[in-house]
Formats: C-alpha cells, structure tokens, sequence
C-alpha cells in the first residue's frame, strides 16, 4: 500500500476574557503536517462578533483559509454580556477544541458540564477544557455584590522634616492597597507648598486645593511621595506637621533631622522612640554630688562637686573617676607622716602620678566641651544627636506628633566657656590646697634611704670579718 497524504487536521484554542469587556482570542494551530493548505468554517459563539482586520465570517462562522506554509491564524472578537456562555464542540473530524477561561475578580462563574483542567498562568487561576465532539459546558456568570467595608488600606506612612533657617522641608511616604481604582484626599498642614508628588517613582501634574491633596489611586499596591515646603524658621521647638491622611492607618514613622548647630535638650512623641539619657545621668551627679560634700578630706563643697561632674559628664565616667580619686587621696594624704606610713615614697610618687592623669583629665574635659558636639546620650529607635526616630503601630486618620526641644550650639559652647573659666580659677585654689597636702610632714622620707645604706655598711663588715 502507498502512504496517502494526511488531511489538514488543527487545534482551535478559545480564550473567554471575562472582565470590565468581554473578549474572545481564538487562534488556529495546525497539528497535521506543513504539507497543505487548511480550508475550514469555525463558527462563532453565540454574542460573539469579530474585531480582527482581514478576517472573512459569513453565516456566523469564519472562513479559515491557511496556506501551506502557515502553522497559525489567531483573530480578536468582543463577546455580548450575557447570565451564561455556552460552549459546545462541534462533531467534525478536522479539528478539536481548547476552551480557557480568563475570569476578572469582578465576576463569580459557576461551570457545569465536562470537568475542567485547573491550570496557573503566572500565579492566575485559568481554568482549562479538553471537550470531545458533541461535549458541552455551560458557564454561569455572576457579578459578586460588595461588602461593605473600606477599599482602601494605608500600610505604613512615613513623615520626615528638616527645619532650617528660612524654610521646612517636609516628606511624606505613603504604601497603600486599594481593592478599585478611585481618588484619595489628603489634608496637608496651614502654609504648606506642595513642591512634587510622585506615585510608584513616576512625577504627577498634581495641584493642591487649599490644603487638600487628591491623589489618584489604582487597583492593587502603590508608592506615594509628597514633598512640600513651610515658611517657617526653625525655632526652639520643632514639630512635626498636622497631616490628615484621610483615614485611619498603620506603621507610622516619624523623624526630624537636625543640624550639626542645634543642642537637643527635651524629645517629646510616640512611645517607641528616642529619650535623652543625660537628665537621668545629672540626677546621679546631684546625689553623688550632696554625698561628696559630706566627706571632709576636701575642701570642695557639694556645689563644687556638681559643677566639677557636670563637665566631666562629657567624657568617659571612668576619667572622672581619676579627678575624684586625685582630690581624695591628697585630702587622706594630710593627715598622714612620713614616719607612720612604711611606704611613704611610693605613695608620693603615686600622687604625682596620679596628679598627671587628673590634669590631662580636666584639660580633655575642656577641650571636650571647647570644640565637640554635646553628648546628650540620646538613644533609641536608631535615633542620634541630629536625626530623631519615631514609630507608632496603629494611628488615627492625623498622624500623631514629634517635637524636639534644642538650642544653637552657641549656647553649649558658651556655658562650656563659662565652665572652663571656672575650672581654671577653682584649679588653681585646689592645686595651692595640694600642694599643701602633698608636702604634709615632709615631701620624702630620708630615713628610708639611711636605713638601707647602713644595712649595705653592714653586711660589707661583715663579709670582711669572714
């Protein structure tokens, strides 16, 4: 027997795009081989009308003609809106049918008929027949009521502001979900100039109204950053800017940064957020400071010794130790002679060791105060000195407020003069007072040095006489 030529046999694939418009792709795949030309008649669903350029329908069917060479034919179609679609696969010997169905969120269907072949495109449910002639389906469709509730979810919000001389610059960065697309107001603060709003990286022509901000929101998650402007020189005390989101939200950051110029005394905001640990040091110093003054081995009063830690507050508590030690041990060095203590001369040079330590000591706290920035402790919340963080879970529609309390630098720096002045002259007073301890009964034991001279003598005569 001769092999015949195969007759032209194709796969015909129907996509139903069900959405906010109804379409049908339908595409013609030849599975026989490239061999001859296709001459079939697919007919139409029911509604469905082609779109396609060049494509021939009569009788509500299309006219495939594909030449030899031709593997595929694909058309467009718009599909009437209709409670149900009814696909049956006709009894012919020249194709077979795929059907898919690509369903919008907006519509609920309900097939019935063959099963389906549950399939994922890209994570999308896309349910899939294989019918064989004469099998049907029968598709219902529904459109879901809404549920009452929000539409719009605002997942966290950051609000930024950097005072400066003349004017405040403000940011605010908004993650937001929304189930539709629609528009979403916010309320800015009094004086604010809007300088640019950009959704998902891209600048919007977007204007403000007074003080409200209507942004365009589309289905699904989006990016938002205002940024705007007050007249406003920075003052004492710095706030964080009313701002209405316009509904209730979550994950709110709030930070202000300052400039290396400003001294930070006070923070006040969300609990979760920077404290200025200083003031808990110098309640330390105050009572450290009354239990110094009740020992009588100095002649500083309690007052001395809370202006002396205050300064030395800015440096390593462990180097303030050694000033307090330096001024003790020359007050127990006094009252003791020469005679009555074996180890006279070391403690002697101890002092003046100790002497050297405690002066470096003070003229760092100086310079310290002189020519650093102030270290007020501030912790928490990844906060420091000139950029303060605050977070707050869950907020109402306007966002909850941060306020620093701080000063020019100049000030800090002035006190610390102020403070060295003093140092100095007090210093002066205490070294007069230490150097009358330190020569107490004598500056050096000689007896010492005899003893162990005539112990030498002796055992000379004595290895001598042997």
């Amino acid at each position: 027997l001769e092999p015949g030529v195969l007759p032209p046999f194709v796969r015909v694939d129907r996509l139903l795009s069900v959405g906010l418009d109804w379409r049908v792709i339908t595409r013609i795949i030849r599975i026989s081989p490239a061999d001859s030309a296709v001459i079939l008649t697919v007919p139409l669903l029911p509604g469905e009308s082609v779109t396609s350029p060049g494509i021939r329908v009569k009788y509500k069917a299309v006219e495939v003609n594909m030449t030899a060479q031709q593997t595929v034919m694909q058309w467009e179609s718009t599909l009437e809106k209709s409670e149900k679609i009814e696909l049956t696969a006709p009894r012919t010997e020249q194709w077979i049918e795929v059907w898919k169905a690509d369903v919008s969120p907006i519509w609920h269907i309900a097939p019935s008929g063959i099963a389906m072949i549950h399939l994922n495109s890209e994570g999308q449910w896309l349910p899939e027949w294989h019918p064989w002639p004469g099998e049907k389906i029968t598709l219902q469709i529904t459109r879901p009521q809404a549920v009452e509730g929000q539409t719009l979810t605002i997942d966290s919000s950051s609000l930024g502001i950097k005072p400066g001389q003349r004017t405040q610059d403000a940011e605010l960065k908004i993650s937001l979900r929304s189930s539709q697309g629609t528009q979403h107001t916010l309320t800015l603060p009094e004086k604010a100039v809007l300088q640019s709003v950009a959704i998902d990286g891209q600048l919007q022509p977007i204007r403000q109204q007074g003080r409200k901000l209507t942004l365009p929101v589309n289905p699904g998650k989006q990016e938002v950053l205002i940024s705007w402007q007050e007249t406003k020189a920075i003052s004492a005390a710095v706030t964080t800017p009313l701002v209405d989101l316009g509904q209730d939200s979550v994950n709110t950051n709030l930070s202000i940064s300052l400039g290396q110029d400003r001294w930070v005394l006070f923070v006040m905001g969300p609990r979760m957020g920077p404290a200025v640990l200083f003031w808990g040091v110098l309640i330390v110093i105050f009572i450290l400071s009354l239990g110094l003054g009740k020992i009588p081995l100095t002649p500083l009063k309690s007052r001395h010794w809370f202006l002396l830690l205050v300064g030395l507050s800015q440096i390593p508590m462990a180097s303030a130790g050694i000033v307090i030690a330096w001024l003790m041990l020359l007050g127990w060095r006094a009252k003791q002679s020469a005679k009555e203590l074996r180890y006279f001369n070391a403690l002697q040079i101890i002092i003046g060791g100790l002497t050297v330590l405690a002066l470096g000591v003070l003229f760092a706290a100086v310079a310290q105060g002189l020519l650093s920035s102030p270290d007020m402790l501030i912790t928490g919340n990844q906060s420091s000195a000139f950029f303060l963080n605050w977070y707050q879970d869950r907020s109402l529609s306007t966002l909850p407020t941060a306020t620093v309390i701080s000063v020019p630098l100049i000030v800090y720096r002035l006190l610390m003069l102020a403070w060295a002045l003093w140092l100095a002259v007090s210093l002066l007073n205490w070294l007069k007072w230490g150097w009358s301890c330190f020569s107490s009964n004598g500056l050096w034991n000689k007896a010492v040095v005899k003893e162990k001279a005539v112990v030498v003598e002796t055992g000379k005569s004595n290895a001598a006489d042997l």
